[in-house]
């Protein structure tokens, strides 16, 4: 495969994703975006597992709103930084169309960490108008459990 069609094979996903990002912009919806959890004292499988969860139950528990996850932020990145290698685009324009996927009106962020013994979610809200919502709750060790508990915590996020 020759280097310019391998580039145009890792580029259009990256193009494909960027035209779901601005399509989703001119509408009424709104946008949440995760930050990668901060993970303390936790097996990083566990903290992703959990991250994972917590941005299915954001786009379960905010109906008609379009969640950023962090995968998606990193593939974005990691396909930009494939087409810059290739001459796909300039690094600059490439930037600019991974902060485009990254891009929300409210943010999410938090931390997985144990302590006293316990596994706590600790989760915080910053909306558009700049208002917060703070949610946290304790994580059971087993994933059948982590399933289950993640969506309680974060419909305490979403009003």
């Amino acid at each position: 495969m020759s280097r310019r069609l391998l580039a145009a094979a890792l580029w259009m996903p990256l193009v494909a994703l960027c035209a779901r990002a601005d399509e989703a912009r001119p509408s009424a919806k709104l946008r949440i975006g995760l930050d990668k959890l901060r993970a303390a004292g936790v097996e990083r499988t566990y903290a992703e597992l959990v991250e994972q969860r917590v941005c299915a139950a954001l786009a379960e528990a905010a109906r008609g709103a379009d969640v950023v996850c962090p995968a998606d932020v990193e593939a974005a990145a990691r396909l930009a930084k494939d087409a810059m290698v290739f001459g796909g685009c300039q690094s600059d324009d490439c930037l600019k169309q991974v902060d485009a996927i990254r891009a929300a009106d409210a943010r999410v962020t938090g931390a997985v960490e144990r302590r006293d013994g316990a596994v706590v979610l600790t989760l915080r809200r910053t909306g558009p108008a700049g208002q917060a919502a703070e949610a946290a709750g304790r994580l059971p060790e087993d994933l059948d459990g982590v399933a289950a508990r993640v969506p309680e915590i974060v419909k305490k996020l979403v009003p």
